[in-house]
């Protein structure tokens, strides 16, 4: 039906989660599964009982900074030199950090192994690369540290 009354590419489709997860919130946290706020909960309870200390969720790693670059803008009165990003930074967001027995863990859980990405292979490795610390990975909520 061409030149109909519908117009498809006006539609804006709602995005869900990566893998159809229900997102919830505790100690006013939001976590993006169930599974994640479950682990987050065994995490607490470990750091209550003196097993883990310092538990922190989605701490922000940068693994390549953003670049910048200088540009002139003419004014009507002067030239004022500005600053614009050419490329942003490269990140990473764990879903845990802690240290047990004063060793720094990072955590990131995962479904199951069949659904790692590449870009997050990729980012496993610049992290060890840049910060020298490996991530581990987590399949089970009550997985023991």
């Amino acid at each position: 039906m061409a030149g109909g009354k519908y117009n498809f590419s006006k539609i804006k489709r709602k995005k869900g989660n990566k893998y159809l997860n229900k997102k919830v919130i505790h100690d006013g946290i939001e976590f993006a599964s169930e599974k994640e706020g479950d682990r987050y909960l065994f995490l607490k309870e470990r750091e209550f009982n003196g097993t883990i200390t310092d538990l922190k969720p989605h701490v922000t790693f940068v693994l390549l900074p953003h670049v910048e670059e200088e540009y002139i803008k003419h004014l009507k009165t002067k030239d004022k030199v500005c600053k614009r990003i050419v490329q942003k930074s490269i990140t990473y967001i764990c879903d845990f950090q802690y240290f047990k027995n004063g060793e720094l863990i990072v955590e990131d859980i995962k479904p199951n192994k069949f659904l790692i990405t590449e870009t997050f292979k990729l980012k496993c490795k610049m992290m060890f690369f840049f910060h020298h610390i490996k991530i581990r990975i987590v399949y089970s909520p009550t997985e023991d540290i």
